[in-house]
């Protein structure tokens, strides 16, 4: 007897999870089932579970193929349940394509197609409480959304409108939408993602609205007016304009900047970030993360600003902020050699996140000699959009225009200090 097995959360179960089981029993006669627990779901950061471990368990059980249903409770079980119970294939969605490569010394690794188009007739019924998302974007990037998307519940991508190439775009994420034009995308979907360049976001951002769907746009944009009149324009249609800011739903980030406003250092002095540009986009981009960073700690009142860019073999640019009391500078270079890591002095004490701060899961504080450091952490998986993707999708379930995570004003306030300081 041949026995295969497979693993999934099995969240609002739709025709699309009876597809891929269905491709599983097909690799041979015994098909087991590993239905993955609330806690290990936390743990590898799979947000927005809504049923039960019970409830999804008997969705499974109801569908009528598998032989055995087990719960899947930590990381690392994969290899112990292939032995344990003689597997002789191993299947999972096509998604995770090389993820599970390992597992070839001990079984054949079988990556099944996933059902393209959910938002086609014969899925609506079943994925009535998912929401749909589209990628309006100008380039052959998605912004991780794709693969982050796998993790929040609720949610599905369906395809693209790219002006470089939907069907290109699609082939390379195996989405199942390729959109001719932004109407089609935007009748298929509940969430247009816009990940285009800084100066079409607003005409991509304006459309969407216009055609009543919420919007998850790449954040900054060209000028303070635009934020402010897509805001009021999205307010105005109860939809959510949700900026891409994922530093902001960090649990970490937000536990550290609760512990520097009670005082956990005393009163702040400096605050220093470097980062790559690569990452974000650009430099533009990249200086926004940095300069939200140094506003929740210092805000956004600075007294003066100055900026300084170097365009040798390798661009380099600083901006310093001063307040009275305080200063702020953050450095954002193509170099290699530049040490990513967010530190900040205060009266009484130091805090330093090393590395990928952007991502913050883990940070110090240091009040006194090497025993008096606290160490901070979180387990934050990939780069945190996950995390806001789910911000997004609980903001439209409850019919908000925003997360609550990066109030309005905190939004604008932003905006008008990215356009200030001089060029040195």
């Amino acid at each position: 007897m041949k026995k295969v097995i497979t693993y999934g959360t099995f969240d609002l179960f739709h025709v699309g999870h009876q597809r891929l089981l269905e491709r599983a029993k097909a690799l041979g006669d015994y098909l087991i089932v590993g239905v993955t627990s609330e806690d290990y779901d936390r743990e590898r950061g799979k947000l927005n579970v809504r049923d039960s471990l019970p409830t999804r368990i008997a969705n499974v059980r109801a569908s009528g193929i598998a032989d055995e249903i087990i719960v899947e409770e930590y990381v690392g079980q994969k290899i112990g349940d292939i032995i344990k119970y003689a597997i002789d294939v191993f299947a999972i969605g096509n998604d995770w394509k090389g993820k599970f490569d390992y597992l070839k010394k001990y079984c054949e690794v079988v990556y099944l197609d996933r059902t393209k188009g959910v938002s086609s007739t014969e899925l609506r019924s079943d994925l009535a409480r998912i929401l749909r998302v589209g990628i309006a974007a100008d380039g052959f990037s998605d912004g991780d959304i794709v693969a982050e998307s796998h993790f929040v519940s609720g949610l599905e991508v369906t395809g693209a409108c790219s002006t470089a190439g939907s069907e290109a775009f699609c082939t390379k994420y195996d989405l199942g939408a390729a959109y001719a034009d932004m109407p089609a995308l935007f009748a298929e979907n509940d969430l247009v993602y816009v990940h285009v360049r800084r100066r079409y976001r607003y005409a991509f951002a304006l459309e969407a609205l216009e055609r009543g769907k919420h919007v998850l746009c790449d954040f900054p944009f060209n000028q303070p007016e635009e934020a402010e009149d897509l805001m009021e324009f999205a307010r105005g249609k109860n939809l959510a304009l949700v900026p891409r800011l994922p530093l902001a739903c960090l649990r970490t980030f937000r536990q550290l900047i609760d512990l520097l406003h009670g005082g956990a250092i005393g009163d702040v002095l400096s605050v220093e970030c470097a980062m790559p540009a690569e990452p974000f986009g650009g430099f533009r981009d990249a200086e926004t993360l940095a300069t939200y960073a140094i506003t929740r700690i210092l805000g956004a009142d600075a007294e003066n600003i100055a900026r300084v860019s170097v365009r040798g073999r390798e661009r380099y640019d600083r901006v310093v902020y001063a307040w009275r009391g305080a200063a702020a500078s953050c450095a954002v270079s193509e170099s290699e050699w530049l040490h990513p890591g967010l530190t900040i002095l205060g009266t009484d004490g130091r805090a330093d996140a090393p590395g990928a701060w952007w991502n913050l899961s883990y940070f110090k504080l240091q009040t006194g000699g090497a025993d008096s450091v606290k160490r901070f952490s979180f387990n934050t998986e990939g780069p945190g959009l996950r995390y806001l993707l789910s911000e997004t999708a609980r903001t439209i379930a409850e019919g908000k225009t925003d997360t609550g995570m990066i109030p309005p004003e905190e939004l604008l306030a932003l905006m008008n200090l990215l356009e200030r300081g001089d060029l040195l």
